[in-house]
Order: structure tokens, then C-alpha cells, then sequence
């Protein structure tokens, strides 16, 4: 019964399971044949279990071993296993607004064709292609409400989806974001629509005024996506957060190592100033116009260092 006790004191803390249960059945069995092998040999009863005790060694680490095995399994069975997320009118919704910005595609077609082309003026050569400035407005704004409407019932559609990894957003929070999804989207092809309506000569104009037609819609937008995503909670389901916290404390493992973080300062500091000798140089050679390409490529090679060194750990 002392035995049972201590074994049950040391597996307090840890989930009970079939696989702990058995574990322990099993060091209990184990404890009490090392306790009468002790006593045999002339040990006092207290000394033989203390001494049984001292030699089962730290089997804490085994023991929480097993139970977070199972927990992972649980957790997989329970969400990594079902496929099916999406009711039928959920499917029917992302049917409904993709049909949607089909049509917006086709109507715009049909009413870009539908207006003179080239006309007298208002338009300009570009590969081959003559453009008419008021074909363009007009294809922008016939599209306008269908894309609208399909990026505004995308992005409430993709936030209340319940996934693998995450819990889906409350209606209301989702309500929000497709209200700011709405006006950044809306904001973008109004001002393209503003560009296009303006004169070829008048372009410096037509430049200023199409960025302050974003002033009422992308302002307020972008504010309330900003207060959103400053403000939003963890979604994340059990078992994906507890792989996301150990992936974070593995990568700040690696990254906390002197030596890593040295080697990877050092190249960094090489890709840098490589990228910018290799700015100026094109810049003086080829033009500036296309010289900034070299950050972008900086950028992807920094990224693939650092994505090799976590593996390399």
C-alpha cells in the first residue's frame, strides 16, 4: 500500500491515460519485488524502500513522456482528422460570391468592348496595344460593386471558417473586418477610376487627385483594420498552440545562442553590403529605375540563410 501511495504521488500532476496507468501498474510491481529482494537481504523495511525508491532514478521524465504522446494522439484524432469544416450553405456562399466576381469580370468585358476603341483622343500605345483612358473607367466601375461585394463576402466567408488550426471569429469581430476589407478595396478602384477619367495631359493632376479620393475610404479602413488586428485574440486550437509555443521556444533556443546569432550577423552584414555595392553599381549603369530589385533578392537570400540555419539546429 506504501508503495501505491508514492507511485500515485509521483504521477499527481500528469494526465492519467491507459498507457500511464499500465507504466505505473508495471513500477509498482517492479518497486515491491526491489523491496523484498532488499529485505531478504537484511535490510530494515523503511531502508529497502527508501533505497528501492533512490534507484528508480528521475522517472518524472519518462512518465510526462507518455502523457503528452497521448495527448497528441487525442488531439489528432479529435481535429487533424476531420475533413469536413464547410456546411452546404457555407459552400453555397463561396459558390455564390465567386459567381459573382466571375460576372463583375465578364460584364466589365463586355462593357470595356462595348465602347469605342481607339477613340479621337484620351488614349496611349503601349506594346502594340492602343488603351482608351474612358474604356478603362468604364471597366473599372462596371466592375467595382461585383468585386466589392466578393472581396467584402471572401473575407467574412475565410474569418467565421472554422479550420485544422484555428477557431473560427465571432460574426460580429468578422463583421468588422469585411466592413474594412470593403472600404480599402472600394478606396483602391474609385482612385483608379478618378486616374483614368482625368485627361493624358492633365497626368501630374490626375495623380493628385486620384490619392485624395483614398483619403475616404482607405483612411478609415485601414484605421479599423489596424485597431482589429492591434486588438485580435489567439484562435488557435489546443493541440496547434502547444506546437506553436514549443516551435517558438525551440526557435528562441537557437537564436539565443551566442555563436548562431554571431554567424548570423556576420552574414547579414555581408548580404547588405553586397546588396547595396550592387545597387549603386546598377544604378550608375543601367538606371535607378530598376536598381531597387536588388533589395528585393537581398531580402529572399537573407530569408533562405536564416531558413537554413533553423534547419541546420
Amino acid at each position: 500500500m506504501k508503495t501505491c501511495e508514492y507511485i500515485q504521488s509521483l504521477f499527481s500532476d500528469y494526465e492519467e491515460t491507459e498507457g500511464l496507468r499500465d507504466f505505473m501498474e508495471e513500477l509498482q510491481s517492479n518497486l515491491d519485488a526491489r523491496i523484498a529482494s532488499l529485505a531478504r537481504k537484511g535490510l530494515a523495511e523503511q531502508d529497502a524502500f527508501d533505497k528501492a525508491c533512490a534507484e528508480l532514478g528521475d522517472i518524472s521524465v519518462l512518465a510526462k513522456e507518455l502523457s503528452l504522446k497521448k495527448r497528441r494522439e487525442v488531439f489528432e484524432e479529435v481535429y487533424m482528422d476531420m475533413r469536413k469544416y464547410m456546411g452546404s450553405k457555407r459552400v453555397a456562399a463561396y459558390v455564390v460570391f465567386g459567381i459573382t466576381a466571375l460576372f463583375g469580370i465578364i460584364i466589365a468585358l463586355v462593357s470595356y468592348s462595348a465602347v469605342r476603341w481607339p477613340p479621337d483622343n484620351g488614349w496611349f500605345l503601349s506594346a502594340g496595344w492602343a488603351f482608351n483612358y474612358e474604356s478603362l473607367v468604364v471597366f473599372a466601375g462596371a466592375l467595382m460593386p461585383f468585386l466589392v461585394a466578393s472581396i467584402a463576402g471572401f473575407t467574412f466567408l475565410g474569418l467565421t471558417q472554422e479550420t485544422k488550426s484555428h477557431f473560427p471569429m465571432g460574426k460580429k469581430r468578422a463583421a468588422w473586418y469585411t466592413v474594412a476589407a470593403g472600404l480599402i478595396s472600394l478606396g483602391f478602384l474609385i482612385m483608379l477610376i478618378t486616374y483614368f477619367s482625368m485627361r493624358f495631359e492633365e497626368g501630374s493632376f490626375a495623380i493628385m487627385f486620384s490619392i485624395v479620393t483614398l483619403i475616404p475610404f482607405v483612411l478609415p479602413g485601414g484605421g479599423l483594420l489596424a485597431f482589429l488586428l492591434l486588438t485580435e485574440k489567439n484562435r488557435l486550437k489546443p493541440w496547434a498552440a502547444s506546437l506553436h509555443e514549443d516551435a517558438v521556444k525551440q526557435e528562441m533556443k537557437i537564436w539565443n545562442d551566442p555563436a548562431t546569432a554571431s554567424r548570423f550577423g556576420m552574414f547579414s552584414g555581408a548580404i547588405w553590403i553586397f546588396a547595396f555595392a550592387l545597387f549603386f553599381l546598377f544604378g550608375f549603369l543601367a538606371g535607378f529605375r530598376y536598381s531597387w530589385l536588388v533589395f528585393v533578392f537581398a531580402v529572399a537570400v537573407q530569408l533562405l540563410v536564416q531558413g537554413l540555419m533553423v534547419k541546420r539546429k
